[in-house]
Order: structure tokens, then C-alpha cells, then sequence
């Protein structure tokens, strides 16, 4: 049974990794690495006027613009003061770290001691405990990476 936990979320680990953007951004932080950004790249976008999570459309020396909701939305470079790529699949797994490790830590256990109450238990709470990092983490993108700061 423990094995076949592991073993799935060993799979939802192995696929939520591979799900994850590839965009990287140069080191730095200026327009020209805005300006490299593929169309589509999932974005945050932090600027005097507001603040969005929008979609890469097109960008050139002095505007940007993206799809939210449907909507074209431009942003003068002047009034922005952070673009930021999303993070989901990253922030989902760092999310689920700490469940992670007592999910195998229970794993051990119950390989040293075949009727370990406390060992299971550790297991299952393991489980819920990932899933629930793993959802706070794909919900706030706390590991966005920044790819442009107003000097």
C-alpha cells in the first residue's frame, strides 16, 4: 500500500515538474530581457495604474502588451515597476516538500517496523500535507522570477 503511495506521488512530482515553463530568464534585470520573453510567457505585471497576471502578446522599446481575460492590456514602460514569470509548477512542488518528507519519513518507518501505528499515520498525514502545499503553492506563485525592475 505505502509503496504505491510513493509511487504515485513520486508520478505527480515527475509530472508536475516536467509541466513547468522552461522560460529563464537572462541574469539581470533590464528591458532587453523583456524584450527576449517568447509570446505566451505567463506573466505579473506591477505597475502604477495596476497590477495583473496576464499573457505575453507582443513588446517593443517603450510599451508592452498582454491578454488578460480575453482583454489586450498596454502598459507604457515608464509607469511599470516589475515583470515577473509565473512560477506554478515550482511553487507547487516547494508547496509540497514538507508533506513530501513525511510521507517518506513514514515510508522508513514502516520499513524498519512493519506494524508502526505512529509510521502509517505519519504516511497518511504526509499525503494531505503535500496536497495541501502543493495547492497553496500553485495558488500564490511565491517563486515568481523577476525578468524586469524599473531602475
Amino acid at each position: 500500500m505505502m509503496r504505491k503511495i510513493l509511487a504515485a506521488l513520486l508520478a505527480f512530482t515527475t509530472l508536475s515538474a516536467s509541466a513547468q515553463q522552461t522560460v529563464q530568464p537572462p541574469a539581470g534585470s533590464n528591458w532587453q530581457h523583456v524584450q527576449v520573453l517568447p509570446v505566451g510567457t505567463s506573466l505579473y505585471v506591477n505597475a502604477q495604474t495596476r497590477h495583473t497576471a496576464c499573457k505575453l502578446k507582443s513588446d517593443d522599446a517603450d510599451t508592452l502588451t498582454c491578454t488578460d481575460a480575453g482583454k489586450d492590456v498596454v502598459f507604457q514602460r515608464t509607469e511599470i515597476f516589475t515583470i515577473k514569470i509565473s512560477r506554478r509548477g515550482r511553487s507547487a512542488l516547494i508547496g509540497a516538500a514538507p508533506g513530501g518528507a513525511l510521507l517518506i519519513s513514514g515510508g522508513i518507518g514502516l520499513a524498519v517496523d512493519n506494524n508502526s501505528l505512529g509510521a502509517g499515520a505519519a504516511g497518511v498525514y504526509g499525503i494531505v500535507i503535500a496536497l495541501i502545499g502543493a495547492l497553496i503553492g500553485e495558488l500564490t506563485d511565491f517563486s515568481r522570477s523577476t525578468v524586469y525592475k524599473a531602475p
